[in-house]
């Protein structure tokens, strides 16, 4: 908190000192007027003893005074009229500014979350407590301030001293008892006098000086004068010493009388005092004259009649104004908002007649005899000699004469109330029943009127009494004074004397208090009741004000905060504004002082403090208060509060000419989160252009911007930036509104179409536009697709020097390189406005400010730089017409944002020359639209520009109201209204900094300003090492720093009856167009897609059907063959495609056009395909090595067919002279239409062609023939059986077979395109991508050899169950739509990798598996064994068994009937294998079949029979090699038996022949046939 340069205890002692009149004869003033001062001046600073004094009480015991305080004043000193009085409190204030030094840590103080930075002192406040307690008027209830004594003083040099002495006496007695003057009022009715003989050292005679003195001592006694010498300087050192000027007169001696003298007065004429500090306030607004009228009038303030305030009228008007009465105004609550809150009042009712004049010729006197003593110093002839002397002379009158003066008046004062009460003892022998055994008195309802002064007498014994105690009180007595004080009391309670009544409690208090005994509690309800009293029920706020100055001192003191703070408040009222003020300040710090502070009461009433600051006229202390309020409210969420003090300190910096101040001020309400009404933020931004306006004129005007005639040059352009009281000459300033996201900016280095994306059959590729959302997925999408293309560029590999093509850069890009624009094409930067008030906003001559440095690029790394740095920010004429050859800039008239609004604006860039360009942000003239009118205008848009709307369609005109602050005469020309001055006009028409249209539209603000913002984008924070991880540290971040590359090719794209919706597996046809735009010839035209299945130009099409209508090329069937089987080269397809332009290159202006056939994604749903059109220059662009081009098509699937197939080897193994028959597959083909029934667009299906393509597999087949017309109705499916057959003679390793099965009266050929192609792509597997924790080819270990003999055994052993047949079945449906009927054409294609593998054109839902349940209890993991078996390993063979179906045998003669069986195993792999057959699945080896995952039948059988021969046979078969086994079974009993339950293993073995090993447990258990069963019967 701000704590006092005293304590209370100090505080009190010198607020109470004995009072001494002080009588000069004009020849002993003349003396002291040598060092410019008075005598009572010149001994004021030695009043206060430095040593102890001693005094008796009525008893005779000796008390110690400490610290005595003699208060001598001029006998003639008049009381000063309330006038007079007012303006020296309030001088005294506004004299005195807080001392702060800046980091000092007793200023800072720390309370929870709030990091406050206090006042450590108030000088203020106590300035005004001083001289408070000095100008109070006199009264006669109390007599603390009556003269006690009286210092006659006479000069040496007088012809006669002793005469002049007795003159001086005279008179004071005369002016004591005969005069009817109210003032000076005495203590007794015999004055102490005390005479002084002043001697002038340097020019009176001492012997002369001494031999008055003794004549003085015979007369006065030795106690009763004394003998001053001063001046002992000479008159010659004190005229060297003044001729070093003001500053050296004094030499090295200090000055003790500065802290006494009127530093206002002394500072008011100083030649440096309007230059002195740091402030650029003009003191001459400050009001000369502050008169406090009745309660319900407020404060009036008088501006000084020699200056204009900032307020005053233009000149035209004054005369008209001069005629009439002023209005008065009323000062709202600080809190309330108003959209016209009414400043200080200029002038109001003048001040009563009966003192204006004296109050006048007062003040006047007083501002003359500051003016005389303004520039010299004090005491320039004083030694320090003559300092000891006043110092003796002090403690002499003290301690000599006065004291003892004091000491027989309370004997006096104590024998004559003693003897009055019939005491026979001193007065402190009373009795006890008469200082407490007494009742009290009841209250009274009589109210004293006549200040108490009228209702005793001076002989009465509770005057008496009230003396007694006073005189002790004053000489430090308090335990006599609090006896004296407390009987008082009592009396004057009872006779209802209210006055007396509240001095008495108010002195009792103090008593206690200033004993500081323990045993006595400080009575703080006696000072409640006497404030109470004197405030209520006497009406004198003036000696209530004291009693709380004095009773918070004590309660500070006594850390009793809160008491203090409910004190100061309760003294806050209408009558005095500057008390108010500065009660409700030291209560607020009274709040920050407790155990506990409470810092938002400290906030609340440091508004309350300067909201009355303001009223009292005190600017500067009401601007301190509201910035200390500030720290409190800042950034809570007190929005109201908030926009409050930012208006209020607003406000009073421009008062005071602090425009930085002010417009920090006003711009914190435009940028924070408002919740004014609309009415209220167009105020707000009224006041903030106005200032704003007028801070840039002051600007203009200090820089010399000044026409000859004497008014502002506006069209010399010079403008500061102002941005929390910076500034930068030379540049435009910054501007609050609207809000830019500068992360939201976004760079588009393409030209945008300006055509629509599809028109009529023809679709434009999309390319990159600032309308789609740019998201890092899309983004990372592109930016592999174009490595793809580049590695294909490359042979594979990316080049050093590459940088993926980001054409539109946003926050989700890699923004640290700088990007690559080409000369004489668009550069369009979105910038994202946002409108936070409630208000529309206008912004008019929108455009991009930037810096541009040309360079000629000569090559790689070849670089010529033609010129100096050019922007369109510079104010020579000269550099802006050259700024517009190089750059042309986009101008957006008019760009409306509406309340509470976000949107963007494209603003556009076409750079003419090759350099390096530096966006630096936006220029524009700001101003504010009516709140009532909601427009917003279209001409946002680039190039576009709305005009105003027609007389019929226009929306009322809106006034423009006169901002609350009036115009500076340096902004405005005086007669002319600040909204409507030609000054507003504050940029040239250039190209770089637009002149603000000479016609606004009518809802558009007149007020408006030109500035700019900066667009400034932090980069992303780098994580990439340690020291990046453990602090922060951001990247660089160069989207707006682009280079502007020679010029490029341009490709356009468009697409001609490109389907948007299709069925699944639906081929169409379709045409390309490629145009080159661009001024280089294109080559190397690739095109790369995720999708490079959906679409082909075409790899083995002949020329004829590049012009045929048909999609697909038929052939002429011979006979009832089903088709021929056609050959075609293998194509390896991959997401990079090339383009087959005409000569491989595009001329700038041509145009290609090349067919394209895009087929149905195989599921249904939306599907997005990207294109990437990739190209270079013919002539190499050392900036830029190649471009893209992006392109998204958006087409949607429906049902169509779903086709499944299922590839199954033929279980029957012999010996047969037709190998094919053994190594044959079925291939079971199902096909479904998966529209609904109800589907009235497409009737059915029809089957076409079932085509197989395999480099090993033919295909004919089995279940239906050909040339029959196969169609499928909704939801019916057909079933059809083929037989695959191995090719006669295998073909190249790069062909492939097709084979046609044709349901149609003409053959379509397969093995061209588009069949073929699609063909290909669906064999299309995408790459995968590469992890970042995948080792590196370098850092690979070399295979194992073992290991690689492993896997390629293996690879050999699963060789026998891979088919490597592909289906492809060509269909046709009827179509009815709008249009009428068609036939549309479709392929579908399935992939058989492996036997028994279903395969599906639907991807299959994947099971959904269940959760295990939750368990809180380890469960212990059973180990599961794996096996050594695999299902690819289980059809390496496959074997026969041949017995006859039906035995006979008589089982009563021969109980055992044996059969003979054949088994034929034949080996389908391509590797020598060995064998083992078992027959026993009890036997050792059978264990075998314990670990084979593969499915065992479970067949429950009636009977077992016995294998007698063969039970267990190993043997090898080559590769294609069938076996016959011959075996027994024997039969004990009739029954049914399966003969086929043997289990058979393969696998390979080490070595060949009979020396093979086999390990028995690699053997895989082959798949076991169906159940063959014989019946055995009885024949006996």
């Amino acid at each position: 908190m701000a704590k006092c340069s005293q304590t209370a205890r100090e505080f009190i002692q010198n607020a109470f000192g004995p009072a001494v009149a002080v009588q000069c004869s004009p020849d002993a003033e003349q003396v002291c007027q040598k060092n410019n001062l008075s005598f009572v001046e010149m001994v004021r600073p030695f009043c206060k003893l430095t040593t102890e004094a001693h005094v008796r009480d009525p008893t005779n015991q000796v008390h110690v005074i400490h610290n005595l305080r003699i208060i001598m004043s001029e006998m003639d000193t008049q009381q000063p009229v309330p006038a007079m009085a007012r303006k020296m409190l309030n001088d005294a204030v506004s004299n005195t500014q807080p001392q702060t030094v800046e980091g000092s840590r007793a200023d800072f103080i720390t309370v929870g979350e709030y990091n406050l930075q206090l006042n450590s002192s108030t000088p203020w406040f106590e300035a005004y407590r001083d001289t408070f307690l000095q100008v109070l008027p006199l009264s006669d209830h109390e007599y603390l301030r009556h003269l006690v004594a009286c210092v006659c003083v006479v000069s040496s040099k007088h012809t006669d001293p002793m005469a002049e002495f007795t003159r001086l006496s005279q008179q004071q007695h005369e002016l004591q008892h005969t005069s009817q003057a109210k003032y000076p009022k005495w203590f007794t009715p015999n004055t102490y006098k005390y005479y002084v003989l002043i001697h002038d050292v340097a020019e009176g005679d001492d012997s002369r000086a001494e031999e008055v003195f003794k004549g003085m001592k015979s007369s006065y006694g030795q106690n009763g004068c004394h003998l001053l010498k001063v001046n002992s300087r000479p008159l010659s050192s004190a005229k060297e010493n003044s001729a070093g000027g003001p500053e050296t007169m004094t030499g090295n001696l200090p000055d003790p009388w500065s802290q006494f003298l009127n530093k206002k007065d002394v500072e008011h004429d100083s030649p440096d005092s309007g230059q002195s500090g740091h402030s650029t306030e003009n003191t001459d607004t400050f009001p000369d004259k502050v008169t406090e009228t009745e309660p319900d009038q407020g404060v009036t303030v008088t501006p000084p009649p020699e200056t204009n305030s900032v307020h005053d009228p233009p000149a035209e008007a004054s005369s008209e104004e001069e005629q009439k009465e002023p209005e008065a105004e009323v000062i709202s609550h600080p809190l309330e908002q108003s959209d016209d809150e009414p400043e200080l009042s200029r002038s109001r009712a003048e001040t009563e007649d009966s003192y204006n004049a004296n109050s006048t010729d007062t003040m006047n006197q007083l501002n003359e005899a500051a003016r005389r003593k303004g520039n010299v110093p004090h005491g320039l002839y004083l030694t320090l000699s003559d300092h000891d002397r006043l110092r003796i002379f002090a403690h002499e009158f003290a301690v000599r004469g006065l004291l003892p003066h004091i000491e027989r008046t309370i004997r006096l004062l104590n024998e004559q109330l003693a003897s009055r009460k019939g005491l026979h003892r001193s007065f402190f022998s009373a009795t006890k029943k008469w200082f407490g055994g007494s009742k009290q008195a009841e209250k009274g309802s009589g109210v004293q009127t006549n200040n108490g002064g009228g209702i005793y007498s001076e002989a009465s014994a509770e005057v008496q009494l009230r003396k007694l105690g006073d005189l002790c009180f004053l000489v430090q007595m308090y335990d006599l004074a609090y006896t004296s004080y407390h009987t008082a009391k009592r009396d004057y309670t009872n006779d209802h004397a209210w006055m007396h009544a509240a001095g008495s409690l108010e002195m009792a208090a103090l008593s206690v208090f200033m004993q500081g005994s323990p045993q006595r509690q400080y009575p703080s309800h006696y000072m409640d009741s006497a404030i109470q009293m004197y405030n209520q029920t006497c009406k004198n706020p003036q000696f209530a004000t004291r009693t709380t100055l004095l009773s918070t001192e004590i309660l500070k003191s006594m850390s009793l905060f809160g008491d203090a703070a409910m004190q100061f408040i309760k003294m806050t009222s209408e009558d005095s504004d500057l008390r108010s003020a500065l009660l409700l300040e030291q209560a607020a710090h009274c709040f920050t002082s407790m155990k506990m502070p409470m810092v938002r009461k400290y906030a609340f009433h440091m508004i309350l403090a300067g909201h009355r600051f303001s009223k009292a006229g005190q600017r500067k202390h009401a601007l301190r208060s509201y910035s200390q309020a500030m720290q409190i409210y800042k950034g809570k969420s007190w929005t109201l509060a908030e926009d409050h003090i930012n208006f209020t300190i607003g406000r009073q910096s421009f008062n005071l000419k602090q425009l930085e101040n002010a417009v920090s001020a006003f711009r914190h309400l435009l940028i924070n989160e408002s919740k004014q009404t609309p009415n209220q933020q167009t105020a707000f931004l009224r006041e903030y252009l106005f200032v704003f306006k007028a801070i840039t004129a002051k600007t203009r005007t200090s820089n010399g911007g000044m026409a000859e005639d004497g008014t502002d040059d506006e069209e010399h352009w010079l403008t500061t930036s102002v941005n929390e009281g910076t500034m930068v000459p030379g540049t435009l300033p910054q501007l609050p509104l609207p809000y830019i996201r500068s992360a939201d900016t976004r760079v588009l280095l393409c030209q945008e179409s300006q055509f629509p994306t599809t028109t009529g059959s023809r679709t434009r590729a999309t390319s990159v536009s600032l309308e789609q959302p740019l998201d890092r997925p899309t983004l990372q999408k592109w930016i592999e697709l174009e490595d793809l293309a580049v590695r294909v560029a490359n042979d594979g590999s990316l080049p050093a020097s590459y940088r993926p093509t980001v054409q539109c850069l946003g926050k989700c890009s890699n923004n640290s390189h700088r990007p690559v624009c080409v000369v004489g094409e668009t550069l369009t930067v979105e910038v994202v406005f946002s409108n936070p008030l409630r208000i529309p906003l206008v912004l008019s001559d929108l455009l991009l400010i930037w810096r541009f440095v040309p360079i000629k690029y000569m090559g790689p790394g070849g670089e010529d730089k033609q010129h100096d740095m050019i922007t369109n920010e510079n104010i020579e004429p000269g550099k802006m017409s050259l700024a517009g050859e190089v750059l042309h800039t986009q101008v957006i008239k008019e760009f409306v944002l509406a309340a509470q609004e976000t949107k963007p604006a494209q603003l556009i860039l076409v750079p003419q020359q090759t350099g390096e360009l530096r966006i630096l942000g936006v220029a524009y003239s700001l101003g504010g639209g009516s709140s009532q009118h909601q427009h917003v205008s279209t001409s946002g848009i680039a190039g576009l520009h709305t005009p105003p709307p027609s007389p019929q369609t226009q929306p009322p005109s809106v006034v423009t109201q006169q901002p609350m602050l009036s115009p500076s005469p340096t902004v405005t020309p005086p007669g002319t209204s600040p909204l409507t001055s030609s000054s507003n006009q504050l940029v040239p028409p250039t190209t770089g900094s637009p002149k603000p249209p000479a016609k606004k539209p009518s809802y558009i603000s007149s007020v408006y300003v030109r500035g700019k913002q900066e667009l400034e984008i932090q980069g992303p924070r780098l994580n990439s090492t340690k020291q990046e991880r453990c602090s922060t540290i951001y990247g660089s971040d160069r989207r707006l720093d682009p280079i502007v590359a020679p010029p490029m090719p341009l490709l356009e794209v468009s697409f001609l009856n490109f389907p948007t919706a299709l069925l699944c597996g639906e081929v169409q046809q379709t045409l390309v167009e490629f145009t080159n735009t661009g001024k280089c010839v294109l080559h190397r035209l690739r095109v790369a897609s995720s999708n490079p299945e959906f679409f082909s130009f075409g790899i083995t099409q002949p020329e004829e059907q590049r012009t045929s209508k048909y999609i697909y090329k038929t052939l002429p069937l011979d006979g009832d063959e089903c088709g021929k089987a056609l050959s075609a080269k293998m194509c390896n397809v991959t997401n990079v495609i090339d383009v087959p332009l005409p000569d491989g290159t595009l001329a700038p202006g041509a145009t290609a056009c090349l067919p394209m056939w895009v087929r149905g994604v195989s599921t249904s749903g939306v599907h997005e395909i990207d294109f990437l059109f990739y190209y270079e220059s013919l002539d190499k662009s050392p900036k830029m090595s190649h471009r893209v081009l992006h392109h998204t098509a958006v087409v949607q699937t429906s049902n169509s067919l779903c086709i499944r197939a299922e590839a199954q080897r033929s279980r029957l193994a012999q010996v047969s002279a037709h190998q094919d028959d053994t190594n044959c597959l079925v291939i079971n083909l199902g096909m479904e239409n998966l529209n609904q029934i109800h589907d009235s667009n497409i009737t059915e299906f029809t089957i076409l062609q079932v085509s197989a393509a395999s480099p090993v597999w033919t295909l004919t087949p089995i279940s239906t023939q050909c040339n029959i017309d196969m169609r499928i109705n909704g939801k019916e499916s057909i079933l059809m059986c083929f037989k695959a057959q191995k090719l006669k003679t295998p073909c190249a390793e790069d062909e492939v077979v097709f084979t046609n099965i044709v349901y149609n009266k003409e053959q379509i050929d397969s093995s061209v395109t588009p069949c073929s192609d699609f063909y290909f792509r669906s064999l299309y597997v995408a790459p995968p991508r590469p992890s970042p924790s995948d080792p590196s080819p370098a850092l690979e270990q070399p295979p194992d050899e073992a290991k690689v003999a492993e896997d390629q055994s293996k690879a050999e052993l699963e060789a026998a169950t891979k088919v490597q047949l592909s289906l492809m079945v060509i269909w046709k449906a009827f179509v009815v739509d709008d249009t009428g009927s068609h036939v549309i054409t479709g392929q579908h294609h399935l992939t058989l990798d492996r036997l028994d593998k279903p395969a599906s054109s639907l991807a299959e839902p994947e099971p959904v598996v269940e959760q295990p349940p939750i368990t809180f209890t380890k469960q212990e993991e059973t180990a599961v064994d794996q096996g050594t078996g695999d299902e690819n390993l289980s059809q390496l063979v496959k074997y026969t068994v041949n017995h006859p179906k039906e035995s006979k045998h008589t089982f009563n003669t021969d109980r055992l009937c044996v059969v003979g069986v054949t088994l034929v195993v034949h080996n389908c792999s391509g590797c020598e294998l060995y064998i083992q057959v078992e027959t026993d699945p009890t036997s050792q080896n059978g264990a075998l079949m314990l670990k084979s995952p593969v499915h065992q039948p479970a067949i429950s059988y009636l009977n077992t029979f016995t294998w007698i021969s063969g039970a267990a046979l190993g043997f090898t078969l080559a590769a294609g090699e069938t076996r016959q086994l011959t075996m027994e079974a024997c039969f004990c009993r009739p029954g049914v038996y399966n003969l086929s339950n043997i289990n058979i293993f393969a696998g390979r073995g080490a070595g060949k022949g009979a020396d093979v090993q086999v390990n028995l447990e690699e053997l895989a258990l082959q798949r076991q046939n169906a159940p063959s069963l014989m019946v055995v019967s009885n024949s006996g």
